[in-house]
């Protein structure tokens, strides 16, 4: 997993909550943990603040990914309009949290892009598909829209759905294609 690397970096985990706002998620590390209300559901509330407090932060993050709101874990990329850094985070949904540090999101990874380890292609609506290029052109595919979530856009219908700490699947609803991958994050 990617972790902060500078020389004077933390290496003892933290929780950030609305007093640590903004904060630069490229200055997250594994195991650090966040405050919901600094999450935003969409990237459309990204900027927004989503406490009942009205003098509460606007929240810093977005989820990027697709996240079912019946399962009792969530695991999503999130992203940081600020810095466009990634982070791979999962927590408990409010529901099945039986304390705040499980409902807080949990930093698993952060990076840069995504580094698809491995694709299968479970749809090929367009026919363009080739299994023995998958890998890459799925992570083309995921780099292309979490980068430019991570900038800001909200443009794509492209969804993006983590089941896992580390399974991504992506799903073009206009051409049927789904593609089901292995993710980690990365600076490089």
């Amino acid at each position: 997993m990617t972790q902060n690397t500078d020389a004077d970096a933390r290496t003892d985990s933290k929780r950030f909550d609305a007093d640590d706002a903004p904060f630069d998620a490229s200055d997250l590390i594994e195991g650090d943990r966040i405050d919901p209300s600094l999450v935003a559901r969409t990237m459309d509330g990204l900027g927004e603040n989503m406490s009942a407090r009205p003098d509460a932060p606007a929240t810093q993050l977005a989820e990027a990914t697709i996240t079912n709101n019946m399962d009792d874990v969530h695991t999503a990329v999130l992203v940081d309009g600020e810095t466009g850094t990634l982070v791979l985070a999962s927590r408990h949904d409010s529901q099945a949290a039986m304390t705040q540090k499980e409902a807080d999101w949990k930093v698993r990874a952060t990076g840069t892009k995504a580094v698809v380890e491995d694709a299968e292609v479970a749809t090929d609506g367009n026919d363009e598909w080739d299994e023995d290029s998958a890998p890459e052109a799925a992570e083309h595919w995921a780099n292309l829209v979490l980068q430019d979530r991570a900038r800001g856009s909200t443009d794509y219908s492209d969804e993006l759905t983590m089941h896992s700490r580390t399974s991504l699947t992506l799903y073009e609803p206009y051409g049927t294609t789904r593609v089901h991958t292995t993710i980690e994050l990365s600076n490089e």
